[in-house]
């Protein structure tokens, strides 16, 4: 067999231990010196990487942990990337995971330079809330309807069952202060709700790339107001059943309801109006069922209040461990943030509707949206989550589909 330079550079590297993997044939294909340009965001180095080149045609692979003295002959290539990467801030290090991937980039005698755009993602959320949507504006021009919904969306390209997937919002309001409280973010997701996705583990699949919607009230909400949502195509609802005062849910027998867990409100729950609370997306674990839950995550608070100055207690509150926690996401009004119901683990920012948004008009139609990333090497897309809301959520007119932020 004869050794072309290509085959004789790639028995050098493994016999002194250099991080490169190189997989070729016996062709005698030119190979050509690359030069690559990561594009990675300002401040950000890399600390270590794994670039893969597939050639379509020829299926070969070629794996590269160092970009120096890359070499590669002339094809068709799908590029898959990860690296580790890292900056500096207010003297503090911050560690992050990033991702490239190129579809049908052609490399030629005349053609060696290939471009990679790196993504900041997070390999342990395979789903992620996609879209977070608070109301329409109602008839009075004075609040909101009830045409809101959450959107799990599958990050991956894998089959995902949603069975036991729990929706939670936050207990405590991120525009209030709570100086001194007990139990802190970083050790417990205080919650003020959890819906759970009913199932017996296989029932609720979530193709690669496909997502779930799941509504307040799924029905058609145009014919009770301009510009309110159709959601009787919803894949789950949420349904409070409710015997005290005049309040009433309305429930879609044709759109399945969630397992209520738990909800502070006696009548009905809605998404915050204010868009000042905190939500997640858990996996419960499998064994615990509503009952265990109540008996067994249950637990009280205390925080100094200013106002009165004493400390407040709260009894028979709830809580998410958060390592039940897959996704989550915080809102405020940039104007009154004061706190974040979410740990820096899980959301180190928090996503604004609006900088100061004085009436529901303000809010109305604005859809919290996941900005998008890129492609999965299966083409599907793949959703921005760097667990900083500020960056990775823009603001969308739910009817116009324009970006308003």
């Amino acid at each position: 067999m004869e050794i072309n330079k290509f085959m004789l550079k790639a028995l050098l590297v493994c016999a002194l231990g250099a991080p490169v993997m190189v997989s070729c044939s016996d062709s005698d294909t030119p190979q050509y010196d690359i030069v690559v340009n990561p594009q990675l965001p300002s401040g950000y180095v890399i600390d270590s990487q794994t670039i893969t080149f597939t050639e379509v045609n020829t299926r070969a692979v070629t794996t590269v942990t160092s970009l120096t003295d890359l070499q590669l002959p002339a094809g068709t290539y799908n590029i898959e990337a990860t690296a580790d990467v890292s900056t500096v801030d207010n003297g503090a290090t911050i560690k992050k995971t990033m991702r490239a991937i190129a579809q049908n980039v052609v490399i030629t005698e005349t053609a060696r330079t290939v471009t990679l755009d790196w993504f900041f993602y997070n390999p342990d959320n395979s789903l992620v809330i996609s879209e977070i949507y608070l109301g329409s504006l109602n008839a009075t021009g004075k609040g909101l309807i009830y045409d809101s919904h959450i959107t799990i969306y599958n990050n991956t390209d894998e089959t995902i069952y949603a069975d036991g997937l729990a929706i939670c919002e936050g207990s405590l309001n991120n525009s209030t202060s709570y100086p001194d409280l007990t139990p802190t973010p970083e050790e417990k997701f205080l919650v003020g709700t959890v819906y759970v996705i009913p199932g017996n583990g296989t029932e609720h699949p979530i193709e690669p790339g496909k997502s779930i919607t799941i509504v307040d009230q799924a029905i058609d909400w145009a014919t009770e107001v301009n510009g309110g949502q159709d959601y009787r195509g919803a894949d789950f609802e949420w349904y409070d059943e409710v015997t005290i005062g005049t309040v009433r849910d309305t429930d879609n027998p044709a759109v399945p309801n969630l397992d209520k867990w738990y909800s502070y409100s006696a009548t009905i729950w809605i998404l915050s109006q204010q868009a000042n609370r905190s939500y997640a997306i858990a996996r419960i674990p499998e064994g615990v069922t509503a009952e265990s839950f109540l008996n067994d995550y249950q637990c009280s608070y205390t925080y100094y209040f200013t106002f009165t100055e004493k400390y407040i207690t709260r009894e028979n509150q709830y809580y998410i461990p958060l390592d039940w926690i897959i996704d989550g996401v915080n809102l405020c009004p940039a104007s009154t943030q004061e706190f974040l119901c979410l740990p820096p683990a899980i959301d180190i920012s928090y996503k604004s509707i609006n900088d100061d948004p004085q009436s529901a008009s303000d809010r109305a139609y604005r859809m919290f949206v996941r900005r998008e990333a890129g492609k999965s090497p299966e083409g599907n897309i793949i959703l921005q989550d760097t667990d900083d809301s500020a960056k990775d959520f823009k603001i969308v007119n739910i009817n116009t589909k324009e970006e308003l932020d």
